[in-house]
């Protein structure tokens, strides 16, 4: 199984928002996104599924790099994607989708550095902090377990869009 975590999109800020739930991406964040989302297909990224937090911007996000890949890939609200869960919540749920190959996962800093450092397996290079829209992919050889994962690819959108 292959399990791909998406830090959302440069945001709007907050002042002017009753919650934080509901600020939006900026349109250089969606700008962005569109582009990263793009390069992300032309390497042979391809999901089966899109989960998404409940924030408005994880899910403008998911919906962005949904609408970049060929056919239709499902954009599934996930609460354990809305921050400060445990990898253990988090892993429960995703066992609802056993029947994906692919898990793309859109959320927040700083829960998707830390849940993909403890994924990391022993003897692989731990990330240091996601930038917006910067993704990483975790392969496992059957369901996600912490500890066993091997990383497949860490990228900042600058790295996906100098190339």
């Amino acid at each position: 199984m292959e399990l791909i975590f998406i830090r959302h999109a440069d945001t709007e800020s907050g002042s002017g928002y009753a919650e934080d739930s509901l600020r939006a991406l900026t349109p250089k964040g969606h700008r962005v996104h569109e582009q990263v989302a793009r390069e992300l297909h032309r390497r042979g990224f391809s999901p089966d599924i899109i989960l998404s937090s409940p924030r408005l911007r994880a899910d403008q996000t998911a919906r962005i790099t949904a609408q970049e890949l060929p056919g239709e890939v499902s954009v599934i609200e996930l609460a354990e994607l809305d921050g400060g869960y445990a990898l253990d919540s988090l892993l429960k749920r995703l066992g609802e989708y056993a029947d994906c190959q692919r898990i793309a996962c859109v959320g927040h800093e700083p829960d998707v550095t830390r849940w993909t450092n403890e994924l990391l397996g022993e003897g692989e290079k731990k990330v240091s902090g996601f930038k917006k829209s910067g993704v990483a992919s975790i392969s496992f050889d059957e369901a996600p377990v912490t500890g066993q994962g091997h990383c497949n690819y860490f990228y900042s959108p600058n790295d996906l869009l100098s190339s």
